[in-house]
């Protein structure tokens, strides 16, 4: 008689481990696929090839865009090397849309592990960029709304004579408190239908902090007053 209600509770049981399995694998999957192509270091690729230059030991070390020109003078590759960092956070949140679903922390998830990815690749041993590119191209798909509100900031900031680095800073501050005081109805017109404020900000508030992980030398600087490194860091 104990026998059917026990099979019962053990098959349930068994159902929702499955389940729970599906739930935690997708997740992980997901994290991998985008931490993988964040860290295909486009900068020290083009940079290697150009030139022969190990980007992460000229310039200010960065393996991005901005120093990408610094090192070699081409704007060309500077261009280059910015758009395919964004591509990489456009296709990691595009892929998981694609094979995966297009519920918002897993598109979330995706394109925050494109972003450490990029900043702490394991083929350069931990040596990336700061992220930015690669954070815009993946906000394209579903997050417009902090991309406008950042850039915003960071012109007005450097229109008022702060350098690049400092602008960055101030902007990754600002954009979810921004964010927060903005009307939310004002925030959604350039998110995806079904948004919601609350997952939205807190994305917002995680996002910023990635950021900062890779501004945590110009932080340095600025605390200890050191103007000249912080200004070589710019680079």
């Amino acid at each position: 008689m104990l026998l059917p209600p026990l099979f019962r509770t053990l098959g349930r049981s068994f159902l929702l481990l499955l389940l729970a399995y599906g739930f935690v694998a997708t997740y992980i999957l997901v994290f991998l696929g985008g931490y993988l192509l964040g860290s295909i270091p486009v900068a020290y690729l083009i940079v290697k090839f150009a030139r022969r230059i190990d980007i992460r030991r000229a310039g200010s070390g960065n393996v991005g865009g901005f120093n990408a020109f610094f090192v070699t003078g081409s704007k060309w590759i500077g261009i280059i090397v910015g758009v395919l960092d964004a591509a990489k956070g456009f296709l990691a949140v595009l892929g998981a849309q694609v094979l995966v679903d297009s519920s918002f922390w897993i598109l979330a998830l995706a394109l925050c592990s494109a972003v450490l990815g990029h900043s702490y690749p394991i083929w350069l041993r931990f040596e990336g960029g700061r992220g930015l590119s690669t954070t815009a191209g993946g906000l394209f798909l579903f997050g417009f709304s902090y991309t406008v509100v950042w850039c915003t900031v960071w012109v007005g900031a450097k229109r008022s004579g702060k350098d690049i680095l400092t602008s960055n800073l101030i902007a990754i501050f600002a954009t979810p408190l921004l964010l927060a005081l903005i009307p939310w109805e004002v925030v959604s017109l350039l998110l995806p239908e079904g948004t919601h404020e609350p997952s939205f900000e807190l994305f917002s508030v995680v996002l910023s902090l990635l950021l900062l992980l890779r501004h945590q030398e110009v932080l340095r600087h600025i605390w200890s007053g050191n103007r000249q490194d912080w200004e070589q860091s710019s680079t």
